[in-house]
């Protein structure tokens, strides 16, 4: 008897389905971290002199609100975060899906890297417990 007609339905069914590689995964997931990050130090950067706020804020210029003083008044440099935050989101994701599309890497180890990444940027946007690791890196140039 031939052993290759003699498949089970499910046997079949899985010769059928494509095999779904996880590179994707990660790079949805990895792109908006870094994301996250770039609003995280754009942010601080911001706080340090007048100068690099204007910096920061003159990449977002093209945001209705961002200059000005309607009735809402203006988002300011927040603006300047807001898109560079948005440049490293879509072009990280588009470049790691590219790269990574046949790849696999083992998921049940990036959800906990992901999750500590994402606790680490959320604690780094809280400014009582950022302000005095940004005042001691200030002091020491």
């Amino acid at each position: 008897m031939n052993q290759s007609t003699n498949k089970t339905p499910a046997a079949a069914n899985d010769a059928a389905t494509p095999h779904l590689y996880s590179g994707p995964l990660i790079a949805a997931t990895l792109a908006p971290l870094l994301g996250f990050y770039t609003l995280m130090i754009s942010h601080h950067v911001s706080r340090v002199t007048k100068e690099l706020d204007k910096l920061v804020h003159s990449f977002g210029h093209w945001i209705p609100g961002s200059l000005g003083s309607g009735p809402d008044g203006s988002i300011g440099s927040y603006s300047g975060k807001e898109t560079l935050a948005l440049v490293v989101w879509f072009l990280s994701w588009a470049i790691f899906h590219f790269l990574w599309q046949k790849q696999d890497f083992p998921v049940n180890r990036w959800i906990p890297l992901f999750l500590g990444a994402l606790a680490f940027v959320t604690l780094c946007l809280f400014h009582p417990f950022i302000d005095p690791i940004l005042l001691l890196l200030l002091s020491a140039r």
